[in-house]
């Protein structure tokens, strides 16, 4: 009699895993960002409205964008790594050891090469972390993609 062979399943129970975003996504996040500012301000610039429409909406394309260009640099100087568990919790670390509670908002994906992750502090802090696939670890990305799958 063959002996009976036990499913292989895919467990996430074991397999936290702990990400370094690469300063260079870090600074592709960034300089999209001011690319898109000044892309906006030429669309702006091609409206067909009288000239003080166009003054406000670019004043207020600018202040907008740079907004968010700040709460991105500030995520960025708060967290050096991130740590996600397996019931898909993600903390984020500063240089300091410092913890910090995070959210995975919604428009975080997680595709083949790249993955696109908003993340939210408690005091409503919310900033974006572009990490790919060639910046970790292979084990480390397959978890990644477990977990994403099963728990998140």
């Amino acid at each position: 009699m063959k002996p009976v062979k036990r499913p292989r399943s895919a467990s996430s129970s074991r397999c936290a895993i702990e990400l370094v975003p690469a300063a260079g996504s870090r600074d592709l996040v960034m300089l999209s960002g001011w690319l898109l500012l000044l892309l906006g301000l030429a669309v702006i610039g091609h409206l067909h409205a009288p000239v003080e429409v166009i003054v406000v909406i670019g004043v207020a394309w600018i202040a907008d964008t740079l907004r968010e260009l700040s709460r991105q640099a500030s995520g960025h100087i708060r967290i050096r790594r991130l740590q996600l568990d397996p019931q898909g919790k993600m903390i984020g670390h500063d240089s300091f050891g410092k913890e910090y509670k995070l959210q995975i908002l919604k428009g975080s994906v997680v595709l083949r090469h790249w993955a696109w992750l908003r993340l939210g502090f408690d005091d409503g802090l919310y900033y974006v972390e572009f990490i790919r696939r060639s910046d970790c670890r292979t084990h480390t990305w397959r978890r990644l993609h477990l977990i994403w799958r099963h728990a998140v």
